[in-house]
């Protein structure tokens, strides 16, 4: 007992007396592997269904709205929870840090039980509802069928993952995922070609990898390998509790929730230039998570250094860590970006011969590559007041993004510029939130006289 008590003052005292930028670095990088892990595995499903066709691709892409919406949730209640738990652990208080784990957990379970019940019952219409096309239909189906078999364990994962993140626990998070993530990957070409079960091998493969992947995960809870356990008697029983929870995990909603919303109106728009542009459009989306995977590492590793040291009252530190991370996000940016302009028809030809489909996505990316350093600032500032407790800035952040600037110019630019409008919604958008975020985080640090 004395022992245990022992690591956590250890624990405690690193978290917020140690050299911010060695600190940060050490929890970023297992979350930086573990991005760029996920992100590997997420292109080489797209790449192994792509040898089925184009509009296999497509399937992917529609299919993928589903994903983001356990995202949503997950993050909703897992980010919410770990925000508020690093709080309490840095303010000392273990037993509501308990409670909002316990909390995050079950319920996390719960929504994609949710997700996976409303799947099932709504089959096709769903399907379509999501943009997909008369030749798409038949494989998103087939993808989505398994996918939602997987939904109540990948929701969950995520605000697992996101609690040993919130009490600095990186490696153990990054264990679970990149585990998943390598038995995706050898587990995509044997069920699609060596079973011959098709696109739908994939979508086994991925609940699968999800599956295990959250078994890892929860045994460290199970095993006691963590500041805080997760019991059943232990969640919130108060309706306080939970909308305390939901509060601070909204702007995770928000982002996700959008992001899926933005994914359907994308894929209705890009229908109108049939299955290559929806194919294209997919594996811009899968390359461009990859070349977001340091910056939103490092943004995940700096998260319970905010929420530790707003906990401690140490307002400097919280400066201190939120200009280190932005500042080495920007600078990874772009190093990608370059690296995207210059090879962007032999990064897309990678997953599609199709030459519609490189030519519509090599432009596509090009342009998001040009914006990278915008969209890791803007990511930044919306962690960063999120992990302090400011849901309401965080949230505006991100609703001006998608609901303001993204959508609407999905919906008009198309109309004025034909394809072109298609491929540069996005990139303006990045940009118009970029000049929102620099005045919001500037006036905060005032405000805090830092």
């Amino acid at each position: 007992m004395e022992g245990l008590h022992r690591a956590k003052q250890d624990q405690y005292e690193k978290m917020t007396t140690a050299p911010v930028l060695g600190l940060i670095l050490s929890l970023a990088l297992p979350s930086i592997v573990t991005m760029l892990i996920n992100s590997v595995y997420n292109l080489a499903d797209t790449f192994f269904v792509g040898r089925l066709g184009t509009s296999a691709t497509g399937a992917v892409g529609v299919v993928f709205s589903i994903p983001m919406i356990l995202n949503a949730l997950g993050f909703l209640v897992g980010t919410g929870a770990s925000s508020l738990m690093s709080r309490f652990l840095g303010a000392r208080d273990q037993k509501e840090a308990q409670r909002v784990t316990s909390t995050g957990f079950f319920l996390s379970f719960f929504f994609g039980l949710l997700v996976a019940g409303t799947g099932f019952l709504a089959g096709e219409s769903l399907m379509i509802l999501l943009g997909a096309t008369d030749t798409i239909l038949p494989f998103a189906m087939a993808y989505g069928r398994y996918i939602f078999f997987g939904s109540p364990f990948a929701a969950s994962s995520l605000a697992l993952s996101q609690c040993l993140r919130g009490e600095g626990r990186s490696k153990e998070s990054m264990t679970g995922q990149v585990l998943g993530g390598v038995l995706n990957m050898v587990l995509d070409p044997l069920f699609i070609f060596v079973f011959q079960l098709g696109i739908a091998g994939a979508a086994m493969a991925t609940a699968l990898s999800q599956f295990i992947s959250w078994t890892i995960l929860l045994s460290f809870y199970l095993r006691g390998k963590t500041q805080v356990q997760i019991s059943i008697r232990s969640m919130s029983r108060t309706w306080e509790q939970y909308l305390e929870l939901f509060s601070n995990g909204f702007p995770s909603l928000s982002r996700h929730g959008c992001n899926m919303i933005a994914n359907v109106v994308l894929n209705w728009v890009a229908g109108g230039w049939g299955d290559a542009a929806i194919a294209a459009m997919s594996v811009c989306s899968r390359l461009l998570y990859l070349s977001n995977a340091v910056s939103l590492g490092l943004g995940q590793g700096a998260q319970p250094v905010f929420g530790y040291s707003h906990g401690a009252g140490n307002h400097r530190r919280v400066k201190e860590a939120f200009w280190f991370t932005a500042r080495a996000g920007i600078i990874s940016m772009c190093c990608f970006g370059v690296i995207g302009v210059a090879f962007a028809p032999q990064l897309i030809g990678l997953f599609q011969n199709d030459n519609e489909v490189i030519r519509i996505g090599s432009t596509a990316f090009r342009l998001v590559c040009v914006v990278m350093p915008f969209a890791s600032f803007v990511a930044n500032v919306g962690t960063m007041f999120q992990m302090i407790g400011r849901p309401l800035p965080s949230t505006m952040l991100i609703l001006s993004r998608q609901l303001f600037f993204y959508i609407p110019a999905l919906i008009v630019l198309p109309r004025l510029f034909g394809l072109f409008g298609l491929q540069i919604a996005g990139p303006l958008a990045d940009m118009l939130s970029a000049c929102m975020a620099l005045p919001m985080i500037n006036r905060y640090f005032r405000s805090r006289g830092i």
